[in-house]
């Protein structure tokens, strides 16, 4: 994913992004309840561990597609700490 300022979220590193997204910080809240709730929406509907990885990726895919530009990297940070079981 590139932003306006010509950038590649996805292969920034997590400190990287939390530096670019640092006057969003709040949003991290935010973005972690996006992606539980699509998390839960996922694993909920799906009727096997395969249907379950594919909708969730769809999912967030979907959404961080719908984010601005400019919220991409706290939002792509967001979803690499739950990746990793961060507490944040």
């Amino acid at each position: 994913m590139r932003s306006e300022e010509n950038w590649d979220v996805e292969t920034m590193d997590l400190s990287e992004l939390m530096t670019r997204g640092r006057d969003q910080v709040g949003n991290l809240t935010f973005y972690k309840l996006v992606f539980n709730a699509l998390d839960q929406l996922a694993r909920e509907n799906a009727a096997d561990d395969e249907t379950y990885r594919r909708a969730l990726v769809g999912l967030v895919s979907g959404f961080l597609s719908a984010v601005q530009p400019r919220y991409l990297p706290q939002a792509v940070a967001a979803k690499n700490l739950l990746l990793k079981k961060a507490v944040f």
